[in-house]
Formats: structure tokens, C-alpha cells, sequence
């Protein structure tokens, strides 16, 4: 059960913080006025889904800033940016709503009146609205509908902040509960102007107020065709972290870009120099190999749950597809340190052996290491590896934590057969490689 409350505290918390406002909105009015007829129950449904959608949409903002509060509350920022993206969909949908509901009043008079609704009328309170909800139906299309580039769309994504700008500009100039209500009116009044705190800073983080401690590239070495080890030394004080976390780099280089990337710590926090093993995956990652030795590079962080350290006492499979070993390295490199309690398996699938980064270093850990064995797993050789594999060379999963990490259709394919077998999803985490 403690288990249970650790991974899911970000939505309880979400769940209570929607909950006060929905509660304080049925007393506001007396009930049998509010659902007196077909008009007014619309009109209420209207406010209730206006209200909701503006807390969510708020929500959204806040787990979508890169905070290291929002990393401990919602266990791992990853975990922070999928319920970021759950609510915003969700959010989005209530707000969709709300004008809908509200036009029913004006379709009762006639069909122009309800035409003219959704039509602005300068810079007033209905007006704010619909620029909002234009605004967010056009960047839900961008983003579903029209393949960008990443750099195009994180810059059309970043519009989300005028639109909300817009949203609580219509919420506090439209006469409602809100205007109504003393603790409605501060409860949202709070909750907009630290969405829109963090959402600013969160904007401006990258260029202006990046916060990091300083390193420089002391080495560069390409491990394969398309996967670069870097190794960056402290200019002062080194990072502490804990094995599996990932930080956000940002490197001052000519020819890539300036916004800090998230890449997972492959080191262990006992040595100073950091490594990070980089795959080319897209336009940033494929300029990672032409980096410098010498050139500055700030880091935050760290960041994640995604660690043995987490679950201490419980023996653990780890299941790494490709790139995903750099979270493993670490982990499997903290155990030559001792001191560790639990048994881990570590199965490292790849298409054949050439793949295979640093897999002589493991076999090394695996040769001085009891509680550590390693399960090399070469698709092209032995198949696709399977759920039901894995329980087999493990003997089982009873009161056993289950990491995965990797592309994400080798992580939910596994994760849906491990479900299958019986496996608590509690003791199944996962590390989405990107976000």
C-alpha cells in the first residue's frame, strides 16, 4: 500500500486540489436553481466544466515545468510530464465543453443569438475566451495532425501561455461564481498566478535563468555509428545523484543549440566526471558527436525515481532495450561499491553483439558481482525476448521490482505481457527515453 501511495501522490494530490473548488461551487447557489430546467442545468454543466477544465488547464502548466519539487511530488519528472499531457487532454475537453453548454441558453431564443455568441467583440470577457479556445484548438492541431520538427512545435507549444493568459482574463471579467465568491475568486486567482509563475520561468529558463553547475567536455568517444560517450568534468562542485537519474545539459557549442536536452547520468555520483552516452535520434542528438574537449557545458538535475535505490531490500530485473542500458550502467556500476542488499538480473537486448555499448565492462561487474547477473539478449540470434522468457531465466517475479527502459513500443509491449503474467503494475517502472 506504501508503495502504492509513493508512485501515485501526484494524482491524489491532483484528485484534491480539483475536488475543493467542484465542492465550494455546489454551495455557492442553492442546487434546485441551479437544475431548475433544461437551460439552467446546461448553463450549470457550462460553469462546472469551464471551472474544471481552468483548474486542469492550470495543472497542466505546473507539472509540465522542469521543477525538482515536481520531480518529488509526482515520483520522476517523466511521470510529471505524462500526467502533464493526461490532464491537458483532458482539461482541453472540459473547456471544449463549456461554451457548448452555455450557448443551449441562447439556441432557446434562436439560432442567430447562438451564432453570435461565438462571435468576438473586441477585448472584452467573452472575447478572451474564444481567443483562448481558438488558440488551443489550433495548437491541438499543429500537434496531432501536422508532423513538426521538435523545435517548431516546443515553440508552438510554448502559445499554451497566452492561451491560458486569455482564459483567466475571461474567467475574472466574466460575471460567474468566481466573481461571485471570496474563496472561489482567491482559490483560482492563486492557482492561475502560480501556473503562470512557473510557466514563465519554465520559458525563460533556457535562455535566461538556467541555473546549473558548471562543467566543460573533457572527452569525446564514439562508442558506434550513431552512439557518442561524452565525459564532462566539474568546473567546482560536482553533481550528486542517484544511480539511474538523468539531468538536463546544456552545451555551449557551436552548431548545436543553446536549450538544455535531458540525458540520463551513466557514471556513479562516486566519481566527479559525469558520462553520458548519446544515440543520434533526431537533429540535436546527431550534433552531440562534433562536441569539443574544452567547451562549457551548464547541468541541472538531478531528476527521476527511476533507480534500484528506490525499492532497497528487493530483488529487481532490469530490462534494457538499446540506449536504454545507460540508466542500468549506473546502477550496475554502484554495485562494486557493496553495501547492496538485493539480487538484480539485467537483460540488455539488442540487435546483435556490435551493438552492444560497454558490454564487456558488464560482464565484468557480472563476473565479481554474486548478486548480479547479466542476460545478454541478441534479437537477431534468439528472437524478440518475451515476457514469459524473462520469468523463466529469472525464476520468477514474486516480491520483485521490475525496470524497464528503452523505445517506447519495446517498454508498453513488455510492460502489456508482464500485466498479462500477473504482474503488480505498482512493481513495473518505466523510463520513457524521451519527452
Amino acid at each position: 500500500m506504501n508503495n502504492y501511495i509513493k508512485k501515485n501522490i501526484g494524482w491524489i494530490l491532483i484528485m484534491v486540489l480539483v475536488l475543493i473548488p467542484v465542492l465550494r461551487w455546489f454551495f455557492i447557489v442553492p442546487l434546485n436553481s441551479r437544475f431548475a430546467d433544461i437551460g439552467a442545468i446546461a448553463t450549470s454543466l457550462g460553469q462546472i466544466t469551464g471551472l474544471l477544465g481552468m483548474i486542469l488547464f492550470a495543472l497542466s502548466l505546473i507539472t509540465g515545468s522542469k521543477f525538482k519539487f515536481i520531480d518529488k511530488i509526482f515520483f520522476g519528472l517523466p511521470d510529471a510530464l505524462n500526467i502533464h499531457s493526461k490532464i491537458g487532454a483532458i482539461g482541453f475537453c472540459l473547456i471544449l465543453f463549456h461554451p457548448l453548454l452555455l450557448v443551449v441558453e441562447y439556441l432557446q431564443f434562436s439560432l442567430n443569438s447562438a451564432v453570435i455568441f461565438f462571435i468576438p467583440r473586441g477585448f472584452d470577457a467573452i472575447g478572451f475566451g474564444i481567443y483562448a479556445l481558438a488558440l488551443m484548438i489550433l495548437l491541438i492541431i499543429l500537434t496531432l495532425y501536422i508532423k513538426l520538427k521538435y523545435q517548431i512545435w516546443l515553440f508552438s507549444h510554448r502559445f499554451l501561455i497566452l492561451a491560458f493568459i486569455f482564459a483567466v482574463l475571461h474567467s475574472f471579467m466574466i460575471e460567474s461564481d468566481i466573481s461571485r465568491d471570496l474563496f472561489l475568486r482567491y482559490y483560482m486567482l492563486g492557482f492561475s498566478f502560480f501556473a503562470l509563475a512557473l510557466s514563465l520561468y519554465n520559458l525563460l529558463a533556457d535562455k535566461i535563468f538556467f541555473q546549473g553547475l558548471e562543467y566543460y567536455v573533457s572527452k569525446v568517444n564514439k562508442l558506434t555509428e550513431n552512439i557518442t560517450q561524452i565525459e564532462l568534468s566539474p568546473k567546482s562542485n560536482a553533481l550528486k545523484f542517484m544511480p539511474g537519474q538523468f539531468v538536463f545539459v546544456r552545451f555551449l557549442s557551436k552548431g548545436i543549440s543553446s536549450e538544455s536536452h535531458p540525458f540520463t547520468v551513466s557514471s556513479i555520483s562516486q566519481k566527479e566526471n559525469i558520462e553520458l552516452n548519446i544515440k543520434s535520434l533526431g537533429d540535436y542528438s546527431s550534433k552531440i558527436k562534433d562536441l569539443k574537449v574544452g567547451e562549457k557545458a551548464f547541468i541541472k538535475g538531478p531528476f527521476g525515481k527511476f533507480s534500484y535505490t528506490e525499492f532497497k531490500d528487493k530483488n529487481q530485473i532490469w530490462i534494457a532495450g538499446g540506449i536504454g542500458i545507460t540508466p542500468f550502467l549506473s546502477m550496475a556500476r554502484s554495485l562494486r561499491l557493496g553495501n547492496v542488499n538485493q539480487k538484480a538480473d539485467l537483460y540488455y537486448c539488442v540487435k546483435n553483439k556490435s551493438e552492444a555499448i560497454l558490454l564487456d565492462e558488464l560482464l565484468e561487474i557480472e563476473k565479481n558481482n554474486k548478486s548480479f547477473r547479466l542476460m545478454p539478449w541478441f534479437s537477431e540470434e534468439k528472437g524478440q525476448i518475451t515476457a514469459d522468457k524473462i520469468v523463466e531465466l529469472s525464476n520468477g517475479f514474486v516480491n520483485k521490482e521490475i525496470f524497464l527502459c528503452g523505445p517506447t513500443s519495446f517498454m508498453i509491449k513488455l510492460k502489456s505481457q508482464l500485466l498479462k503474467l500477473g504482474v503488480n503494475n505498482i512493481n513495473i517502472h518505466w523510463e520513457k527515453f524521451s519527452f
